[in-house]
């Protein structure tokens, strides 16, 4: 028992060292303290020049051993701007995140407020955020990058940026990347199996004709905070800043691949409490999991200031670029598919299959029936060429909508 608090003992010790270290070693002085559980308003928020609708998410802290999302829900959500304009925001159904009313961009030389009514009636606002001047990115590119060392072999995708003005400092990067998918066994059909029979497991398999769905394409999204600053450097340059990589085995290169990178130009306030938030180990947003400890930013509750508020409200510039490239342009291998793609050929007949392996009538039965299995041919004396779903019609996991940026 005495080991045990002993132990206790050394980790709120080692815990407390760990954020005294990281709060000496910020760009800005942030006050942190660890906390236990506290149900506290979490706020995340970049508006950006671009005319969209802006979008506010609210959430309240969990507890480290539960990652669920716990959405802050029925509140009333505003941005006002010095120069009279006033944005409301309506919860979106689907995503709970709050979406405004109409779109917007932030406007230079306008200070904007975040104004917040929770559910439970209490009243919150930002300080005054302003529009840090746009710098384009000069360049995004993909590199080819072998590295024993970090057993790394793949591409990596890069970014370059110079402010001339030397004004702008602080950056921080997000991406989406969409990548195109051919199914490697379209079906021509689809399947309804009928006239089931319990007791001798005999039952008819209709096919009907359907286009194959062959092409799909999926976006997936950046998590986490990727950041970098100009500060300590000669020269105002971001210089081969690494986005994202790719393993040579990664899927998404199967076919052809896409990213569009965004640059999110900061204040230093801004910059420092998400690098922060990333050095006490957040992976994700601030929405995605408990926080280990509390981080001052900008919210506060306008009846109790020292109420605890975890989040930031901020104005950012950005810029983004697209660029596509496959496997070939880096002397790769195709990468393989999805998933593994076994093809059956099954005898309805006399229930065997054609490569010898064992099988039976509720076996095909639970292939078309419940493991979703497609017809990819249909041959003579009931022979069915089946494939999972995931290889034979793409739309499965994925869709078949072309964007309307792809280019082949």
């Amino acid at each position: 028992m005495d080991r045990l608090i002993m132990l206790k003992k050394m980790k709120k010790i080692l815990i407390l060292f760990l954020l005294i270290v990281f709060q000496n070693s910020c760009t800005e002085p942030y006050e942190i303290e660890t906390v236990g559980y506290e149900n506290v308003l979490v706020v995340e928020s970049t508006i950006t020049d671009e005319v969209k609708p802006q979008i506010v998410k609210l959430s309240r802290t969990s507890s480290l051993e539960n990652t669920d999302v716990l959405t802050e829900n029925d509140a009333t959500v505003t941005v006002m701007g010095t120069n009279g304009d006033n944005f409301s925001f309506s919860q979106d159904n689907e995503t709970g995140f709050y979406v405004s009313d109409q779109p917007f961009s932030a406007q230079p030389n306008v200070s904007y407020t975040l104004k917040i009514v929770a559910q439970d009636g209490k009243n919150y606002s930002s300080s005054a955020v302003t529009l840090p001047p746009s710098v384009e990115m000069d360049e995004v590119y993909a590199e080819r990058i072998v590295s024993p060392t970090d057993d790394k072999d793949g591409v990596q995708v890069l970014v370059n940026t110079e402010d001339p003005t030397g004004i702008t400092k602080y950056f921080r990067y997000e991406y989406e990347e969409t990548y195109k998918i051919i199914a490697p066994y379209p079906s021509p059909y689809t399947v309804e199996v009928i006239n089931f029979d319990d007791e001798y497991y005999t039952f008819d398999v209709i096919l009907k004709p359907r286009e194959p769905e062959i092409i799909c394409y999926s976006t997936e999204y950046s998590t986490g905070i990727d950041q970098t600053a100009t500060t300590e450097l000669n020269e105002n340059r971001v210089v081969r800043f690494p986005v994202k990589y790719l393993s040579k085995l990664d899927t998404k290169m199967q076919t052809r691949y896409s990213i569009l990178v965004k640059q999110y130009v900061q204040s230093v306030e801004a910059y420092t409490f998400y690098k922060i938030v990333k050095e006490l180990g957040s992976v994700g947003s601030l929405l995605s999991q408990g926080q280990p400890g509390y981080v001052a930013g900008n919210m506060v509750s306008e009846a109790n200031p020292d109420e605890k508020v975890l989040g930031f409200f901020e104005a950012s510039s950005m810029t983004s670029k697209r660029i596509y490239f496959n496997y070939e342009d880096f002397g790769l291998e195709k990468p393989p598919y999805f998933v593994d793609c076994d093809v059956l050929v099954l005898d309805y007949r006399d229930n065997t299959t054609l490569d010898n392996d064992p099988n039976d009538r509720e076996t095909i039965f639970a292939y078309l029936s419940y493991l979703g299995y497609q017809v990819v041919q249909h041959g003579p004396w009931f022979q069915y060429t089946i494939a999972k779903p995931e290889c034979s019609v793409c739309t499965s996991f994925s869709s078949n909508v072309r964007p309307d940026f792809w280019v082949d």
